[in-house]
Order: C-alpha cells, then sequence, then structure tokens
C-alpha cells in the first residue's frame, strides 16, 4: 500500500471518527431497524394460535426477524450520502484535495473507509437482529439456528444488501454532490422504482427483478413466498444485482469525482 493512500486513510478514519452526524446516523439506523423487527416478531408470536394454516405456511422466521430493515435500510442510504457528498456542503472537501490532490487516492480511501463502516455495521444489524428476533420466538418453539439450511446465507446476505444500499447512496453523493438530491435519489430507488418496474410488467418482468427491493427478499429470507413469484429474482439473480449496483454506484462516483470539485 502506497505511503499516499496510507495517509488519505488515516485522514479519512478521523474524519469519520469525528462526524457526530455519522454515528448518529449509524445509531438511527440499527435501533429503528431493530425496534420495528422485534414489533413484528414480536407480533407474530402473540397472535401465532389465532393464525390459520395459510398464515402459518407463509412464515418465515428470518424475515420476520429482519423485516424492520425495509424500513431503516433508508438511514444507511444516508449515511453513505453523508460520508461522500458532506464535505461539499461544507466545503472542507477543498481541504481534502489540498492534503491529497490525488484524487483517485482519496476516493480509494474514502471509499474503503466508508464500504469498511458500511459492511461491519450491516452485518453486525443483521445479526443482532436477527438473535433478538429468535429470542422472542423461542417462547412458541418457532426459532431457527444458525447451522439450519439457508439461515447463515439469508442473515449475511441481509447485512450485505445493507451495506450495498449505503454504497450506493455513496455514489450517488459523489455524483449529485448535493445531500438533500441524493437522499431523495437514494429514496426513490429503494422505494419508489417498485412502481415504474411494475408498470412494465406486461412487457417484461426483468425490471422487477432487477429492483433492489426484490432482491432483498430474495436474500434475507429462507422460504420466499410471494404472490407473483415471478417478480422475484433467484438467489444468484439477486446476488448480481447487488453486484451490479455496487460496481455502477462506485464506478459513476468515482468518475464524478476525479472531476473539477
Amino acid at each position: 500500500m502506497s505511503d499516499a493512500l496510507t495517509g488519505a486513510l488515516a485522514s479519512e478514519l478521523v474524519k469519520l471518527r469525528s462526524l457526530r452526524s455519522t454515528w448518529i446516523t449509524a445509531l438511527a439506523a440499527v435501533s429503528f431497524g431493530l425496534a420495528l423487527s422485534l414489533m413484528d416478531v414480536s407480533h407474530t408470536a402473540d397472535s401465532w394460535p389465532r393464525l390459520n394454516a395459510s398464515d402459518k405456511a407463509q412464515f418465515d422466521p428470518v424475515g420476520d426477524s429482519l423485516s424492520g430493515f425495509a424500513f431503516a435500510v433508508l438511514a444507511f442510504g444516508v449515511l453513505g450520502v453523508v460520508a461522500a457528498g458532506g464535505e461539499y456542503a461544507t466545503g472542507l472537501i477543498r481541504t481534502t484535495l489540498t492534503a491529497t490532490p490525488r484524487r483517485a487516492v482519496a476516493y480509494a480511501a474514502k471509499t474503503l473507509v466508508t464500504g469498511g463502516l458500511a459492511l461491519v455495521l450491516g452485518e453486525l444489524a443483521a445479526f443482532i437482529s436477527f438473535f433478538s428476533g429468535q429470542a422472542v420466538l423461542a417462547g412458541r418453539h418457532l426459532d431457527v439456528g444458525l447451522g439450519q439450511p439457508g439461515v447463515l446465507r439469508a442473515v449475511s446476505c441481509a447485512g450485505l444488501y445493507l451495506f450495498v444500499v449505503t454504497m450506493v447512496g455513496y455514489g450517488l453523493g459523489a455524483v449529485i454532490r448535493h445531500t438533500a438530491g441524493a437522499i431523495a435519489a437514494v429514496f426513490a430507488l429503494v422505494y419508489l422504482g417498485y412502481g415504474a418496474a411494475k408498470a412494465v410488467e406486461g412487457w417484461s418482468y426483468l425490471p422487477s427483478k432487477l429492483m433492489l427491493s426484490n432482491a432483498a427478499d430474495t436474500l434475507g429470507q429462507v422460504h420466499a413466498h410471494a404472490l407473483h413469484p415471478e417478480r422475484i429474482p433467484s438467489v444468484p439473480f439477486a446476488l448480481c444485482d447487488l453486484a451490479l449496483y455496487l460496481t455502477l454506484a462506485l464506478a459513476c462516483g468515482a468518475w464524478r469525482f476525479t472531476r473539477d470539485a
């Protein structure tokens, strides 16, 4: 590793630790997702004796334990936006580029630090939510262990999805360079794109299969139940979705970041 990259990484780590907004956003994302997930599994456990056979068949102990992150994922996207676009809003990007004039090195360091935090935080959030949910479900003997088929894959992929959304926000923050605009773009991509994909289903189901939310539904569950299974990608397809979004976000961010500020 070059001295320039090592110094840039150290600088980014210092900035990350000193930014209060980073930790507030991270704490809000994990806490909100965990709270919603626990509410979901608690409701399921309480109402289990009254559920009909169809509802019981559709129950997924892993997916329900992670369900809160379908909404909290936006906070992870915001974390990425702030990491890339926050310096443009404050004007500190000039200081960063003065200290590290090689833009490619500055972008690589910022990407590695942000990505490392997002991956650790996403996996931590997924596993904490899973184990908390299983503790609640154990009272009804509905819990599952990580060693059962598909469980470890579902939990780890849920954390991977949170990481990818963070990095998509990061790439959009670098491209748009405006915090509010980039957050709006993340919101549209995660939540509003489904409607646009559904509108063209008479022509093709491919846009629906490419949606981040549908990829998350596949990866974060052991038993995928859907009213319209043709919209839902397979596990390999969903993993390719995440790789595609991650690659495009980082490539577009790199292209924009290396241009004039």
